[in-house]
């Protein structure tokens, strides 16, 4: 936005020159990116944020310098006398608002007897500094109204009105105008018109039209000032591809409690400059009382955001600098008002920003945060990530490949997985459909990975991820974060002259997961049968420490894997790295070579289909007397010559003594007896 200089002197007594205003308004956060000297007054290019629409005016910006400098602002009297004030309904002007979500207020004034020609020179100078060519007075009036207070205004030739009324309505299908610029343009029934009683002669809060527009001839104006819905203007601009400088002011947001004073400082000045009267009452359609925003802010939350000290009495001093009505509570307290303008302040961290911005940032230190970590959690946390260095080393050695996926989750996943919404975490605005929910699982994601390389025929997959899962804490109130291990398998591995190709399958998921548990000293987990609507029932299984189910894994089930559109068998695991902390020993140990050498026997059975792999390996060893050291089973076959409903196992068991060289009697007898609890226990058929 360009200020001029001499303008902005008006409104506030400014010490020094240009370049001091500017690097005092640069450090209240309105960079001066550049100063031109235009007629011998310099003019600022000042660079405003969005969120701050109040200081698209020499008024905002004189606010600032004043809050900034510690000077008295001087507002013009008619502004001060009116601003937040409401006018007369219904006794000057003929206005009807039928839209009054798209127009909340609309004041008109008629003003007769004007005397149109060019402007005083001093306003001719004013609109030139920022960058203006001037009309005529009443139209210059109205454009240095709009810059003097951030207001638009409009200037209707009321004689040219028909009906000498004005409609705030909706355009009609098949409605057109001709603009002030001379271009036609259609209209919708989506953008907002300012209408007589027979056709649209302006684009509400954007440009009026051509058949009312102010000329030499004119002697009575209807002088519009208003107030119209931002998301209004923005789609009507946007529509029409069409913008200036009202548009750009009414799509931030107008001050609702200056659209009075606006229209009397322009009938001031145009009563001064051109001669004319105000006609009867001010219409103030609309107009409500508005209440200033209460907000509440704690001293003690002042140093804990900044991490400086400000004393209260110069905390009441910003405030009140800032034109912020501030009052003092019990237990540490102020009360702020905030007035109309300043629709950026909505709660206590906006309040303690400002006191930064007049404190000065340059004031406050620079210094490192110091906080102390409680001790356990300290411990637990490097316990954790040293956990997690040696998972991922012992996997890519077996070589799996990690994979990084979006912590955002949509519901479609979800749905898919078959996980219950109760304890997801749900964001409330997400940016898109597949950004909802902060994932619960890291299986979902594992799957997406999975189809994405299936269907580009990469047919041999690895892979894994530890990475962070979220839900809600049982109360309801927090989020718990925890730390999961997925791995994931499909596809076919290519074979060699020693080995044929073949798939990957559930026996290939199961030996990573035994030798991830092997490498972490974890001895004493079980594979376990479990119920899951992601697992098919016969080909899944859980991993079970001390009665604590830590992980599931298994072959996918097909209608859960046609859902990611993903047609062949895929296996996964979800193992918690938390949950596994207690149990794990990173530390590396000696462990002496066997001193006697040691006996293998097979086991060849039959039996039924239903028998789980854990109740087979727990009467082994319950039997086995303290030598058996292995149990590796190398083959399992259904299919012909094998009954349905059955299965043939074999196993193969290493026997060995620590303390002497085992005869073939001493391994054939515990052979004998682990055969015949199997016969006894599980009703196996030895081959």
């Amino acid at each position: 936005m360009r200020v001029s200089f001499d303008w902005l002197k008006d409104f506030v007594p400014i010490k020094g020159g240009p370049e001091k205003t500017q690097d005092e308004l640069t450090m209240t956060g309105l960079e001066v990116t550049a100063i031109v000297n235009i007629e011998g007054d310099s003019v600022m290019d000042i660079e405003v944020t969005p969120n701050r629409p109040d200081c698209l005016s020499i008024l905002g910006i004189a606010r600032e310098l004043a809050a900034a400098t510690d000077r008295q602002l001087k507002v013009p009297e008619s502004i001060k006398k009116n601003y937040m004030k409401k006018g007369s309904a219904r006794r000057g002007a003929k206005i009807e608002v039928q839209d009054k979500k798209a127009c909340p207020r609309y004041v008109g004034c008629i003003i007769k007897n004007v005397e149109v020609g060019p402007s005083p020179k001093w306003l001719i100078q004013r609109l030139n500094a920022i960058g203006l060519r001037s009309v005529n007075n009443i139209v210059d009036i109205t454009n240095y109204v709009l810059f003097e207070s951030g207001q638009p205004l409009h200037a209707f030739d009321l004689d040219k009105l028909e009906g000498h009324k004005i409609i705030v309505r909706k355009a009609r299908k098949g409605e057109s105008i001709v603009t002030i610029d001379g271009i036609k343009r259609e209209l919708d029934p989506t953008i907002l018109v300012i209408a007589d009683s027979q056709r649209p002669v302006a684009i509400a809060g954007i440009m009026g039209g051509k058949d009312t527009e102010i000329s030499n001839e004119t002697k009575n104006v209807l002088l519009e000032s208003a107030y119209f819905d931002p998301m209004t203007i923005k789609k009507a601009q946007r529509v029409l591809g069409l913008a200036s400088e009202s548009s750009y002011r009414f799509e931030r947001g107008v001050d609702f409690g200056m659209v009075l004073a606006a229209s009397i400082r322009a009938q001031e000045i145009i009563k001064d400059e051109a001669g004319g009267r105000p006609s009867g009452k001010v219409s103030d359609i609309g107009g409500k009382t508005i209440k200033d925003k209460e907000i509440i802010v704690f001293l003690d939350e002042i140093p804990r955001v900044l991490g400086i000290d400000i004393p209260s009495a110069r905390v009441m001093e910003f405030f009140k600098r800032l034109g912020l009505k501030a009052a003092r509570l019990p237990k540490n307290r102020i009360l702020v008002k905030a007035p109309s303008y300043r629709q950026d302040l909505e709660s206590e961290i906006d309040l303690i920003e400002e006191l930064a911005r007049l404190y000065g940032y340059d004031k406050i230190p620079a210094k490192c945060p110091r906080f102390t970590i409680q001790k356990t959690f300290k411990e637990e946390r490097k316990d954790l990530v040293a956990l997690a260095r040696e998972t991922k080393k012992r996997l890519l050695s077996l070589g799996m490949s990690e994979i990084v996926t979006y912590t955002l989750t949509p519901r479609s996943s979800i749905e898919a997985m078959g996980i219950p919404f109760d304890n997801l975490v749900r964001l409330r605005n997400p940016l898109s459909s597949n950004q909802e929910f902060m994932r619960p699982s890291l299986l979902s994601e594992m799957m997406e990975v999975l189809s994405w390389n299936l269907n580009r025929h990469n047919s041999l997959l690895k892979l894994f991820e530890l990475s962070k899962v979220y839900s809600m804490s049982k109360d309801g109130h927090g989020i718990e974060e925890r730390t999961n291990l997925s791995l994931g398998v499909s596809g076919t591995t290519p074979g060699n002259w020693k080995e044929k190709s073949r798939d990957l399958d559930f026996f290939d998921l199961k030996g990573v997961i035994e030798m991830l548990l092997q490498f972490l000293n974890i001895k004493n987990f079980t594979i376990e049968k479990i119920d899951s609507p992601v697992f098919d029932d016969t080909m899944s299984g859980g991993i079970k420490i001390d009665g604590h189910m830590l992980g599931e894994f298994g072959e996918v089930r097909q209608g859960v894997a046609k859902k990611f559109d993903i047609k062949q068998k895929i296996f996964l695991a979800e193992i918690s790295i938390e949950g596994i902390l207690k149990y794990a020993d990173l530390n590396r140990r000696f462990s002496p070579l066997p001193k006697y050498p040691s006996l293998k026997r097979d086991i060849s059975m039959l039996m039924d289909d239903s028998v789980e792999a854990k109740s087979i390996m727990d009467v082994i060893q319950e039997n086995a007397n303290d030598m058996v050291k292995s149990i590796e089973m190398f083959d399992i076959y259904k299919g012909q010559q094998i009954e349905k409903g059955k299965k043939s196992l074999a196993y193969t068991l290493e026997y060995r003594s620590d303390e002497k060289t085992l005869k073939d009697e001493e391994v054939s007898n515990v052979h004998k007896a682990i055969q015949e609890a199997l016969v006894k226990k599980l009703k196996a058929q030895i081959r």
